[in-house]
């Protein structure tokens, strides 16, 4: 009985390749060079140091910042431990202190005090990075100062140009320490004066006009909607001429007449109508009964009724 054939003819030449080609491998790594002990790289080292461990810890001075693998290995470091430390220092990590050593993952606190003694850490990098961290931000600081103050100069420059051009046009007034007659003087002579503006000058122009003219300073404190005025600092710029005030020609005047007068109400204005026509001519406001006005408001309303004709 014939015996079975383990390999055909394609298997067997693909068996004789495969051999022959792991044999060419093994000549070319015989062949190849080898580096010497002080050629190898850190990550050379630290294969060496994770494939051949010490049996002895070596306590001599080393500094974190740049030891490499093959020093950590003989501290007593686990491979692990290297490996981490090696990729915080590739990151930009540095250790500034011992109290930062102590901090790697996996170190016990037992060996962190054997070794603590042992490690010297070079303070100059840190300083000399230091010095030129506070001179870049010397640096930026003076730059940013230096722009505010150019921004601020040419920001006050175009203001100062604008509002010389709106003076120019009298859209906007030159304060000035002036005095004004209240009674005559329009809004533009109002704006004149520090601490009033277009609204401020129309609403007492309009008071004004209600009343028939000023007699007293404190009536600009009844302009409504004022309240926010500084008026102590306004008042020392005007002055009041009382014979400008355009009274009530009391023996003529309508109900109408009176009552637009802000002191007066339609009730008030009626009822002294109405005592005028009793008495044909009121001579004075001793005609006028207490009873429509109280003496305070009397008083008020007495330099703007006119009896003599």
């Amino acid at each position: 009985m014939a015996q079975p054939t383990i390999f055909n003819r394609k298997q067997g030449i693909g068996l004789i390749l495969f051999l022959v080609f792991v044999g060419l491998i093994r000549v070319f790594i015989y062949f190849l060079p080898q580096p010497a002990i002080s050629d190898y790289t850190s990550a050379d080292s630290l294969y060496i140091a994770t494939n051949h461990p010490v049996d002895t810890i070596i306590l001599q001075p080393f500094d974190p910042n740049t030891a490499d693998s093959l020093t950590l290995r003989q501290r007593g470091l686990a491979p692990w431990q290297i490996r981490n430390m090696l990729r915080y220092r590739a990151k930009g990590g540095r250790y500034r202190t011992q109290e930062d050593f102590c901090r790697l993952y996996g170190l016990t606190d037992s060996t962190y005090q054997v070794l603590k003694p042992f490690i010297a850490i070079d303070t100059m990098p840190f300083y000399v990075e230091r010095q030129e961290r506070l001179l870049r931000d010397s640096l930026r600081k003076d730059s940013i100062q230096k722009r505010y103050e150019a921004r601020k100069d040419s920001m006050q420059n175009a203001y100062q140009q604008r509002r010389d051009s709106l003076i120019a046009i009298g859209k906007i007034h030159e304060k000035k320490d002036t005095i004004i007659e209240l009674n005559q003087a329009d809004t533009n002579d109002l704006k004149y004066i520090k601490g009033i503006g277009g609204y401020v000058a129309r609403q007492i122009v309009h008071y004004r006009q209600q009343l028939g003219g000023y007699y007293s300073y404190q009536q600009l404190y009844e302009i409504e909607r004022l309240d926010f005025v500084v008026w102590d600092s306004i008042l020392p710029h005007l002055t009041i001429d009382t014979t400008l005030i355009s009274p009530i020609a009391i023996q003529t005047a309508s109900v109408e007449r009176l009552m637009h007068h802000p002191y007066l109400n339609f009730t008030q204005a009626k009822a002294i109508y109405e005592t005028r026509r009793r008495k044909i001519r009121l001579s004075g406001m001793a005609d006028i009964s207490p009873s429509i006005l109280t003496e305070k408001e009397a008083q008020r309303i007495r330099p703007y009724l006119q009896f003599d004709e």
